[in-house]
């Protein structure tokens, strides 16, 4: 029993992680306790009243045996959490101990001596580890969630670029290259670590006060969850593309070489998202630093939609799917860029700064540039597939075959652009929610211990059913 209290209270663990083991571990104690009372009350009462010793044995074996360390299985099992199941083992033991070796419930009498036994040994544990834990080696939850918040968005930031530049050269070897998998593995790391840090961060802010900043930071690791998800169809529909681009057509036997050799020659000088870094000095939204190999693209931005719809009818009309990922990079590739750039510059500076303070670092000119980014994708998207769409139809001579395969890559083309589309519209409502936090964190009285009043919330719960 000692040493499964001390192995249970241990002090290597985040504050939040020790006021969860306190919980468990008086929960455990309480219930231990009502079995063992309950059983030896059955025994006494059917010894002394009924006079069927034998029938106090049966119900505390189907009832206090069976079901109740049935009942103590079940947790277990449904939970499946470590502390849980630790908590389990401690009643468990408690029970049997009561039941099997102290032999009151055989003679039918009342005894607390375990149970007080048990009582000690848990109150000595929980102050000696809790004081070890807060005042020797203090770690706090809180900061270790801030901490995952910052490796994920780094993360989200590095695959992103890669990404995105990878599906602009129409080559998958950027996805393969070891930075890319470091980024990956960085970002599933860290992001398994996000849902323990914010559950253990909960029972720190119910603790201090603060449940408000926990529900906001609850939000945030939500659209984090959906970032990531984006993060995965963008990663999704690139794949989907290099596998079109990958395969051999019956007319004119394109395959993904050709899409490379065109595309090296529109962003070889350096207009790559990476190579671009460097040269911003300040975030803008649409203002890219001019190259030679973007001149093109930027004087069909400045002439127009008119200019470019005229400019696009004289093109001739795609004949091969390779062709149709060109013409798609030649309309979107400039705005794309711009948006990537916008949404990496803000990941690499969300959300929070160093610690230990990690305070908020949400700028007023985040939003409005990325709206301004997304505003001139969403314009330069739509324009692109219409054009796209319509350039494909030009051509009505091509067999059914062909004609799959240049849907097919149409239709990922589209796939990727609206998947960035979503990730900067999840974005947008992240910075939303860090703004909320961050208004949270500077409130000069923001401990409310609200929770605590738990007459206020049944007041206010009826008030809203009457309305």
């Amino acid at each position: 029993m000692v040493a499964t209290i001390v192995v249970y209270f241990h002090p290597g663990r985040s504050a939040g992680s020790m006021i969860e083991a306190d919980i468990f571990g008086i929960i455990a104690f309480l219930y231990a306790t009502l079995i063992s009372i309950s059983s030896m009350a059955v025994s006494v009462l059917c010894e002394s009243q009924l006079g069927l010793i034998e029938l106090g044995y049966v119900i505390v074996l189907v009832v206090f045996c069976g079901g109740g360390l049935g009942f103590v299985g079940w947790i277990k099992q449904k939970l499946n959490q470590p502390l849980v199941n630790v908590a389990c083992s401690l009643t468990s033991l408690a029970i049997i101990t009561v039941l099997t070796k102290e032999n009151a419930v055989q003679t039918a009498v009342f005894s607390n001596n375990k149970i007080f036994q048990v009582m000690k040994m848990l109150v000595m544990a929980i102050i000696i580890t809790t004081v070890v834990n807060l005042l020797v080696w203090p770690v706090y939850a809180r900061s270790a969630l801030r901490q995952s918040m910052i490796d994920a968005t780094d993360a989200f930031s590095d695959m992103l670029v890669t990404i995105t530049q990878s599906f602009l050269t129409g080559s998958e070897t950027d996805l393969r290259s070891s930075a890319f998998q470091d980024a990956n593995r960085r970002y599933k790391s860290t992001f398994g670590q996000l849902k323990k840090h914010l559950k253990e961060a909960k029972a720190e802010h119910y603790v201090y006060g603060t449940e408000n900043e926990y529900k906001h930071e609850a939000k945030l690791v939500n659209c984090m969850e959906k970032l990531a998800q984006a993060i995965g169809g963008l990663r999704s529909a690139a794949m989907t593309q290099f596998a079109l681009l990958k395969e051999t057509y019956p007319s004119g036997n394109f395959t993904q070489a050709n899409s490379v050799r065109y595309m090296s020659a529109q962003i070889r000088s350096g207009s790559s998202l990476s190579s671009k870094q460097d040269r911003f000095a300040v975030l803008t939204a649409i203002d890219e630093a001019p190259d030679e190999s973007s001149e093109v693209e930027d004087l069909e931005l400045q002439r127009g939609p008119d200019r470019r719809s005229s400019n696009a009818s004289s093109i001739p009309a795609v004949r091969t799917p390779t062709e149709i990922f060109e013409r798609f990079i030649l309309y979107l590739g400039p705005s794309m860029k711009s948006l990537a750039y916008t949404l990496t510059q803000i990941l690499r500076e969300l959300p929070f700064g160093g610690g230990p303070d990690f305070k908020i670092t949400v700028h007023e000119h985040f939003r409005a540039s990325l709206t301004d980014a997304l505003k001139l994708y969403s314009g330069a998207r739509a324009e692109a597939l219409t054009e796209l769409y319509k350039s494909k139809t030009l051509e009505n001579e091509n067999p059914e075959s062909v004609e799959a395969d240049l849907e097919e890559v149409a239709a990922s083309c589209g796939h990727f652009s609206f998947s960035l589309q979503d990730f900067a519209e999840e974005m947008q409502t992240y910075l939303e929610v860090l703004e909320e936090l961050k208004d949270e964190v500077e409130k000069p009285n923001r401990r409310s211990w609200s929770w605590l009043k738990f007459w206020q919330s049944q007041k206010t719960s009826t008030i809203t059913s009457e309305s």
